[in-house]
Formats: structure tokens, C-alpha cells, sequence
């Protein structure tokens, strides 16, 4: 009996020391269920519905449906993760969330959540001479500051999907481990016009924008922007032959003459649609500017 007594003591002992290495003590301000979900390991997930699907002309368009991508850091590099939410281009009439992956894995082994969604492409579905990009955007600022109404149109709806995505994102924090004060968009070509639409020009109180990142985009107007706007990080070729490079002097110019955050890289020689090379070398400028905005 008094050796049973000694190992029913041992065992208690040992089990207690167990439950105390592997939960927080009582009267710490980390509880038990936080310690659980902390060890919770999401991997990437593809063709997340963020909105509900489209109605016609839509409907059985998948490139237009409300879907996205989800990359999550592969390791623990901030205590929450910063969203980068990337919108793809495509002239409002092609493209996909799945076309520059390579670029989203980068950035989540750098520590960012990153979703790359899908929205309406209303010139897809609607085509309407004189609405092109090219036709709006290639021969330099328009003198009148307005682009085709049917271009306004598309810039508009696919606007209204990326609130959709925002308010997944806020809905989605927890879940996630999302950085509702770090939230930054960005956006190639038609993507890059919708995230500026977003940001500066459509007043949007869902969640607060930490930063923009334009890859060869520009707004029709760029005096929209106003004092208080978040930081932008512009890349765009000095060829480009479909979005002039005006439109990234313009915006550049306005926001540091409002005395904002504006850091432009005009690359020398090149055209448009330019991933792989920013990919290549202008992830680490890309990362850079982010973690200081903060």
C-alpha cells in the first residue's frame, strides 16, 4: 500500500507539471482558449467565397465570381497578420486571381496573409467600343479628366466586390489572425485602377487602408485625392503603351503636393505588366515600404 502511495504521488506531480508547461497559470491575461488557437496552423486555401455569387451576365463566369485565394505565412513573423489584398488586372475583361502566385507565396513567407480575389468583369461581358483601357489610358492624360462612362462602370463594380472582400476580412479576423490596423491593396493594370478607386476616391468606411501599392495603374482624376489618404508605392514602365506613364507622375504629384507618403519607381525601358520583374527584384522594396507604414 505505501508503495502504490508513492507513485499515485509521482504520477500527480508529473501531471501537474505537464498541464503547467503546456497552459498559461490562472491569473494571467492569456487563458486556455487562446493558447489552443494559437497553435492552430491554416494552410492556404483556394476559391474562398468572400460574396455572394453573381447574377447574370455572370452566373456561369468563374473568373467573375466572388472567390478568392488565401496565403498565410508559413511562420510566425508579426503577432497578427497583415492583410495584402491584391486585385488582378486584365482590363476589366480578363485575368484571374491565380496569375501571379509566385509573388503571394514570396510575401507570405515574409509574414503577410495575402488574398487574391476574383470580381465581376464587366467589360467581359459587356463589350462597349471606346471602353478599353488603352483607348483611355494610352495617349496620356485626358484633357477632360474623365474616362468612357462604360470604363467609370467597371472601375464602379468591381470597386463594390473588393467592399465585399473587405468585409469578409473584418468578418474573417479572428479566424485568421488578421491585422484589421495593417490592412494594405494593391492591384496590377485595371486591378491597380480598382484599388485606387477604393482608397481615394470612394469614401469606403469598412476598414481603414494602412497602404496602397499600384502596379501601373492611375486614376482618371488624380486631384480626388485627398489630405489624410494612405501612402502609395507606384511601379510603372516608362514604355507602357497601354496605361501612359502620366497617370503615375500625376499621382505621385498630388500626393506630395497634400504633403502624403508617395514613393514611385519608374521603370527605365519597360513596358506593361511587368510581375516577374517586380517579382524578381522589387519584392524586398515592396516589403520595405509596407513595414514602414507604421
Amino acid at each position: 500500500m505505501k508503495t502504490n502511495s508513492i507513485i499515485f504521488a509521482l504520477f500527480l506531480i508529473c501531471a501537474n507539471h505537464t498541464l503547467s508547461a503546456g497552459f498559461p497559470p490562472q491569473g494571467t491575461t492569456t487563458g486556455i482558449d487562446e493558447v489552443i488557437k494559437d497553435s492552430v496552423q491554416h494552410k492556404n486555401s483556394l476559391n474562398i467565397r468572400y460574396g455572394d455569387k453573381p447574377e447574370a451576365p455572370y452566373t456561369s463566369d468563374t473568373s467573375s465570381d466572388r472567390l478568392l485565394d488565401l496565403y498565410l505565412p508559413t511562420q510566425r513573423v508579426h503577432k497578427k497578420n497583415p492583410v495584402f489584398l491584391f486585385v488582378h488586372g486584365g482590363g476589366f475583361s480578363g485575368g484571374d486571381k491565380s496569375a501571379t502566385t509566385g509573388l503571394f507565396q514570396t510575401l507570405a513567407r515574409k509574414g503577410y496573409a495575402v488574398l487574391s480575389i476574383n470580381y465581376r468583369l464587366y467589360l467581359k461581358h459587356h463589350k462597349i467600343p471606346g471602353a478599353s483601357a488603352r483607348a483611355n489610358m494610352s495617349k496620356g492624360l485626358r484633357p477632360d479628366g474623365q474616362f468612357h462612362p462604360a470604363m467609370q462602370q467597371a472601375i464602379q463594380i468591381a470597386t463594390e466586390d473588393l467592399n465585399l472582400a473587405f468585409t469578409w476580412v473584418k468578418q474573417q479576423h479572428a479566424t485568421y489572425n488578421f491585422d484589421l490596423d495593417r490592412v494594405f491593396v494593391a492591384g496590377g493594370s485595371a486591378g491597380a485602377m480598382a484599388i485606387l478607386n477604393l482608397a481615394y476616391a470612394s469614401g469606403q468606411q469598412i476598414l481603414p487602408i494602412r497602404a496602397t501599392v499600384n502596379l501601373w495603374g492611375g486614376l482618371q482624376d488624380a486631384s480626388v485625392i485627398q489630405k489624410n489618404a494612405p501612402p502609395m508605392l507606384t511601379f510603372h514602365g516608362d514604355k507602357d503603351d497601354l496605361i501612359h506613364v502620366d497617370y503615375a507622375y500625376a499621382l505621385d504629384r498630388r500626393m506630395k503636393d497634400l504633403g502624403l507618403v508617395s514613393e514611385t519607381h519608374i521603370l527605365k525601358d519597360q513596358g506593361h505588366a511587368l510581375y516577374n520583374l517586380i517579382h524578381k527584384e522589387y519584392t524586398d522594396t515592396i516589403v520595405h515600404f509596407l513595414e514602414a507604414q507604421k
